[in-house]
């Protein structure tokens, strides 16, 4: 019975091997995001960080790619916040939470919004006390992954302020939830040696395939037209979020508005819209729910739509996108342009309603 069991695992292990083998000589490349590290950190970069005070990796210096054209530096420090500056005892602390939007895809760590709004606050508070905005946003965070982490380590920081960035997505992001896909590990639990395996994982030649044949699913049917890169953007208005997605998203904002008012932390929140929404062609599903929920909470509560609105070609200058055809073209987060008039517009907000008066 041992030889076997043997036998066939030895058949299943030559199998691996073989594929592995045949997959390196047919298609295997370095994976893209290890092409060019600076810090030795690796495909490690990318996972969550179990300690310290943000969720990303700490003392990271060097680029990520997601996409193989936009190659972008990332800094984070001792505690896995996107700054390059350490908590400082005696500094006024604010902290940005959110999804990309604020983590800031595809720029440097001080062309984000929350770095942004550190230098017009800084400029506009002259010698007073030191002023410190930290980056704690996560690509595709919801917020559920915000409250847990706010729980788990954001209220140890003890920011003078919290400040949530909430994205037209952000409920129908509560579909990863349904599927299992939550984007933050429960309780902040991933071992070392799981996220090591992970790693090793995607360096296999096969993982590598396999990537490449979903990415191509995933592109045809998103109608991204692969010779120029990236999706035509549009939003099905008629394909609203379900309203058990509303009721989730209601429950964990209640939450973490009971969590910071019980930890003595201030909360505000702003709304970042869509481009469809910032250009006038789509009205925001999102905007109207925050509204709502900040009301009822008494949470002080920013709608950026006119601030990028007022701006001129605000879809195609704010964000990273082009209109070709007469249709917008390109990524849907917003450009170094775009996180400027959005950090502008958050600091003069700040100040008028004495949210950031150190």
């Amino acid at each position: 019975m041992l030889k076997t069991a043997s036998v066939y695992l030895a058949i299943v292990l030559g199998t691996i091997v073989g594929a592995e083998a045949a997959a390196r000589l047919w298609t295997w490349t370095p994976p893209a995001w290890d092409a060019a590290p600076t810090d030795g950190i690796g495909s490690l970069r990318y996972y969550h960080s179990p300690t310290g005070l943000g969720d990303l990796v700490p003392d990271q210096n060097g680029l990520w790619m997601i996409w193989s054209h936009r190659p972008y530096h990332v800094q984070t420090n001792s505690v896995g916040l996107r700054n390059t500056e350490e908590p400082a005892a005696d500094a006024f602390k604010i902290l940005a939470v959110g999804d990309s939007q604020t983590f800031g895809p595809y720029l440097a760590n001080e062309d984000t919004w929350p770095a942004w709004s550190e230098t017009f606050l800084r400029q506009r508070n002259g010698q007073k006390r030191k002023i410190q905005v930290f980056n704690a946003g996560v690509s595709g965070y919801t917020i559920l992954d915000e409250y847990n982490y706010l729980r788990e380590k954001g209220v140890h920081l003890k920011p003078d302020l919290v400040i949530i960035g909430v994205f037209e997505n952000d409920i129908s992001d509560f579909a990863k939830e349904r599927n299992g896909m939550v984007q933050r590990p429960v309780n902040g639990v991933q071992s070392r040696g799981l996220v090591q395996l992970k790693a090793l994982v995607r360096s296999s030649a096969l993982f590598s395939l396999a990537q490449s044949l979903k990415t191509r699913a995933q592109l045809a049917s998103a109608g991204v037209d692969v010779a120029r890169g990236e999706a035509t953007v549009g939003r099905d208005s008629a394909n609203a979020p379900p309203p058990a997605y509303k009721a989730r998203y209601s429950e964990f904002f209640r939450q973490t508005v009971t969590l910071l008012k019980t930890n003595s932390i201030r909360l505000a929140v702003i709304f970042i819209p869509d481009a469809e929404t910032a250009e006038g062609s789509a009205v925001s599903d999102m905007e109207p729910v925050i509204r709502e929920l900040t009301q009822e909470t008494g949470t002080p509560y920013l709608d950026l739509t006119p601030a990028l609105r007022a701006q001129a070609d605000p879809a195609e200058r704010l964000y990273l996108l082009q209109r070709i055809d007469g249709r917008l073209t390109g990524n849907g987060h917003l450009s170094r342009a775009g996180t400027a008039v959005v950090a502008r517009a958050v600091v003069d907000w700040l100040l008028s309603t004495k949210l950031a008066a150190p």
